[in-house]
């Protein structure tokens, strides 16, 4: 049987288009995923870690006071050290909220299951490299993101393998699974996609149906003899392997797709706090949503969704704190909503940014961009080994390398960088060493237990 890869190769030599919308191998019909779900959380537009996960005060900076808190109010819960607010957000500040959410709310819930990686050499500070290299792992752009890798390795004649509800390089497939981006009037031709015969796909009612089942069923007989009548007709091998790839694609037993639309009407509300703070909030947890809606479905492996943008170049405490918080919050109440419907220790949660903020205030008081930062992973504890930091930054918020063993800052270790911290996902998925994915996506870098039990 022809493979994808070769597939792929065959059709653009022939010049033909082909629409991915799944990739059958020895059989027409998918089989539900059944975790681990793998959900990424982007934080687009380049987050500041020094506002929560790898805080630094007042004296410390390239030119002092990278933030105005001071080092003794600096948190601590396990192994985690988290941020306070900026003065700014306490009590009798300009920009104080009663009751917000803060760091010291989701690490105190989550730190047991949590892995913080700071002092990630980005090498760049360009938004679509470092969007790039955060979710691939490399700037080389013909590399996956690892929700794609993932997807392509465990679920790739899903449906729906890899969902994202945002387009981009933090999502690009590279060819590998379909590209399926979820929102707004996409989820619309999803519908329209899993009910063909539903002249109202909102509406399930038999009297919106196109044609009564014995009309349907001599439609389909009738186009089924024309296809043998073409493909009988078809010389050229490369050809007719891509009509027979096509009839493939259109024989997938479409109700993993029929479930996920169902599942999408039967979603879950944002807790009381959530409701509280506006329809960026809300609408980032309903991509969460959507998300959830593709794994209990079984129509997908793995997920992404968006949230920004955190690029804040002025006035930088007062837009970019709430932002963070907002994340946090959201992304706690997606755990809690996944704990209750039953899957949450089958879920794997990875957060990062484009790149980092800088270690000290621009004339406007924002931070431009930085290439030395953090990302977070939460997990079930049969795949993540929580409570531990892995890397550092020093007092002016540059990468300090780590020891390979011990994984501890060493000055004579390895540079943690992008590639390091994939290769440490990739072993935790266990793909690490398949040769579908050192073949074609090699790393030199070796596989460190960063984040794995």
């Amino acid at each position: 049987m022809m493979n994808r890869r070769d597939f792929l190769r065959a059709a653009s030599a022939s010049a033909m288009g082909v629409t991915l919308f799944g990739t059958p191998r020895s059989s027409s019909a998918a089989t539900p995923f059944p975790g681990p779900y793998w959900l990424f959380v982007e934080a687009r537009g380049g987050w500041d870690p020094t506002s929560f996960c790898d805080p630094k005060g007042a004296g410390l900076g390239l030119e002092g006071d990278i933030n105005d808190y001071a080092q003794s109010e600096v948190g601590q819960i396990g192994n985690l050290r988290y941020a306070p607010p900026p003065n700014s957000f306490r009590t009798g500040g300009a920009f104080h909220v009663p009751n917000l959410y803060s760091p010291e709310d989701f690490f105190t819930s989550h730190y047991q299951r949590l892995v913080v990686a700071n002092g990630i050499l980005f090498d760049t500070n360009a938004h679509s490299i470092g969007q790039t290299v955060a979710w691939s792992g490399s700037k080389t752009l013909s590399y996956p993101s690892i929700g794609a890798l993932i997807a392509s390795e465990f679920a790739p004649q899903n449906p729906l393998p890899f969902v994202s509800t945002t387009n981009g390089p933090s999502s690009n497939t590279r060819g590998i699974v379909p590209s399926i981006v979820v929102q707004g009037g996409g989820i619309n031709a999803i519908r329209e996609v899993a009910l063909p015969n539903h002249s109202n796909v909102f509406n399930s009612n038999p009297n919106t149906f196109y044609h009564a089942d014995p009309v349907r069923q001599e439609i389909a007989a009738a186009a089924a003899a024309r296809r043998q009548r073409q493909l009988s007709q078809q010389g050229l091998p490369r050809i007719s392997d891509a009509m027979s790839y096509q009839d493939g694609l259109k024989a997938l037993d479409p109700a993993l797709l029929t479930d996920f639309v169902d599942a999408l009407g039967a979603t879950s509300t944002p807790n009381a706090y959530l409701e509280t703070r506006g329809s960026d909030a809300r609408g980032f947890f309903e991509r969460g949503q959507t998300a959830f809606s593709a794994f209990e479905s079984g129509a997908a492996a793995s997920a992404l969704i968006s949230f920004g943008t955190f690029d804040t170049h002025s006035n930088h405490d007062e837009r970019h704190y709430p932002k963070i918080v907002d994340y946090l919050a959201v992304v706690d109440n997606l755990i809690a909503d996944a704990t209750a419907r039953g899957f949450g220790d089958q879920l794997i949660i990875v957060m990062a940014s484009d790149f980092a903020r800088t270690a000290k205030l621009n004339d406007d008081q924002g931070k431009d961009h930085w290439g030395h930062g953090s990302a977070l992973v939460w997990g079930g504890p049969a795949h993540i080994n929580g409570n531990r930091v892995v890397g550092a930054t020093d007092d002016t918020q540059i990468s300090v390398p780590i020891d390979p063993v011990s994984l501890l800052p060493d000055a004579g270790g390895i540079d943690l960088t992008n590639e390091v911290i994939h290769q440490a996902l990739r072993r935790v998925a266990g793909i690490h060493d398949r040769a579908s994915v050192t073949e074609s996506f090699p790393f030199v870098e070796a596989a460190l237990p960063i984040f794995s039990v």
